[in-house]
């Protein structure tokens, strides 16, 4: 079985299939070594699927292909994080 997916004429994916050797695949493009979902953007020349932008303020990282918040998450043990866009800072969550 192998992973396809279809995009569109701006390089966004609009749909993922997985089909065996079979399958006529013209117009689709094959990936094999990350995830890939619907809303993803395929970069021709890098030949990778980059994840969709989770806020306006993050940055896509040019070396990992990731998006980076503007400020380091902070890690601190017993601790959850969540982002606020709003003050683009990170928020402590409240324990349950």
């Amino acid at each position: 079985m192998k992973n396809f997916a279809q995009i569109d004429e701006n390089n966004i994916v609009i749909n993922v299939s997985i089909a065996n050797d079979n399958w006529d695949s013209t117009g689709w493009i094959e990936y094999t070594n990350k995830a890939c979902g619907i809303g993803y953007t395929y970069d021709v020349i890098k030949n990778i699927f980059i994840t969709p932008q989770p806020y306006p303020s993050w940055s896509l990282n040019s070396n990992t292909y990731l998006w980076e918040a503007p400020t380091p998450k902070p890690v601190e043990e017993g601790k959850r994080y969540t982002w606020d866009e709003a003050t683009t800072s990170w928020v402590e969550v409240p324990a349950l």
